[in-house]
């Protein structure tokens, strides 16, 4: 049956033993130029670039994912594309792939790593290439390059935009920023769009800014219980001045990095905005992988989704894993693993939304032995393949990860 769950335990953990634990960070000074010469996207020959055409108007499929990051060793790569080669078909297939840009992209200034990311043009434009639809750019590290960043980021995703549009036909979405100083709620930016002949409405907010100059230009929420009260009322007027068939909220949330708690207050926050007319909560920030509620409102007769964080899709936070720990949960080694969340949702007759399915697609950063970072699914074709090569200490680490990412998160159902 369309309605019908299952709790299913999962867990990440990836093992980043690092000198320096800061947040989101890996210090490394770039020294070099990034990899920028390979050409970024081949021309539009064949059917696998686009997005695959879902003729069920009444069916729609989202893949979400967590935070896009790039610390110096990210850039050492032949070509971007090589990143996500190994998940593009994944990411492509759904009708929309949604993920979190944690970096201004300021063309006028040099890639940079933690604590003051940048990120080039070409790496976003290659995570577009890998099919992503829709984007926030709103988290704690939107005015790491100041006001002039913001802007800079702003240009830059036009750009994308447009570019992605006149090559390939495909409509991409940036929101999350503001051309003009306004801390006031009805100035948050946002994308209103169709897609498969379902009616979008994405909201993007941060409760979290590294440094507080600049923040009248991003979509930027104080996480005090006054201005989260606000937010909801807003939220409830939101959706009922935008007619739509899903409301998606994403959240960058004030929350410790690094742990899979998740507090009561943060939980009922998410809720509120689910009553207040969201259809989708999609939070991040901890860098690793928390779990997923399936709420069944029985009263609105709409399914609804609540993701805690969906961890790091591509990051550099794991330099050194711990390949032989029988049980390597270290802090850093989380964040090398990342959540592709895919839902499938209809439209019955009545005019209810439900979730058809819900599929956790569990993902790895991968140090191959070019020493460059590249995104792996993280499953038993993969440590097949590692025994073969041969990389044997990688195998057994990849089978504890998978392990250990069965045990550590659930997907939970909630009626109401």
């Amino acid at each position: 049956m369309k309605q019908r769950f299952y709790t299913l335990s999962f867990s990440f953990f990836f093992l980043f033993a690092i000198n320096i634990f800061f947040s989101c960070g890996t210090t490394s000074k770039i020294i070099n130029e990034p990899a920028e010469e390979a050409p970024l996207i081949q021309a539009p020959e064949t059917e696998s670039q686009h997005k695959n055409q879902n003729h069920n108007k009444d069916t729609i499929t989202l893949l979400f994912a967590g935070d896009i990051m790039a610390h110096s060793v990210n850039y050492y790569i032949t070509t971007y594309e090589k990143i996500w080669r190994d998940v593009h078909d994944i990411i492509s297939e759904p009708d929309l792939a949604f993920a979190n840009i944690e970096a201004p992209i300021d063309t006028t200034k040099a890639a940079s790593s933690y604590p003051n990311f940048n990120m080039t043009q070409k790496y976003v434009q290659a995570a577009v290439d890998a099919g992503f639809d829709v984007f926030s750019l709103c988290n704690n590290h939107t005015n790491d390059q100041y006001k002039s960043g913001i802007l800079e980021t702003i240009k830059t995703t036009q750009a994308i935009t447009e570019y992605t549009k006149e090559t390939f036909g495909n409509d991409i979405y940036f929101s999350g920023t503001k051309q003009t100083a306004d801390s006031k709620l009805s100035a948050l930016t946002y994308n209103y769009f169709e897609a498969n002949g379902w009616k979008i409405l994405f909201l993007p907010i941060t409760e979290l800014l590294n440094r507080p100059d600049s923040s009248d230009y991003i979509n930027f929420i104080k996480p005090d219980e006054e201005s989260r009260k606000a937010f909801i009322k807003y939220a409830k007027e939101f959706r009922e001045a935008h007619p739509c068939d899903l409301f998606i909220i994403s959240i960058h949330t004030s929350e410790p990095e690094y742990t899979r708690v998740i507090t009561e207050k943060q939980n009922q926050f998410y809720m509120d905005l689910l009553e207040a007319g969201a259809d989708v909560v999609w939070a991040n920030h901890a860098h690793i992988i928390k779990d997923r509620k399936i709420v069944v409102d029985t009263k609105s007769k709409r399914d609804k989704i609540i993701m805690y964080a969906n961890g790091n899709t591509i990051s550099g936070q794991r330099t050194k894993p711990e390949l032989t720990s029988k049980n390597p949960t270290g802090e850093r080694d989380n964040t090398g693993d990342g959540l592709l969340y895919k839902v499938t949702l209809h439209k019955e007759k009545d005019g209810s939304i439900k979730i058809k399915k819900c599929e956790p697609i569990f993902i790895t950063t991968y140090i191959n032995t070019a020493n460059e970072f590249v995104i792996k699914p993280l499953n038993q074709d993969f440590v097949d393949y590692l025994n073969d090569v041969p990389r044997t200490n990688w195998a057994k680490y990849i089978e504890r990860r998978i392990k250990i990412n069965k045990e550590a998160t659930k997907d939970l159902i909630e009626w109401q």
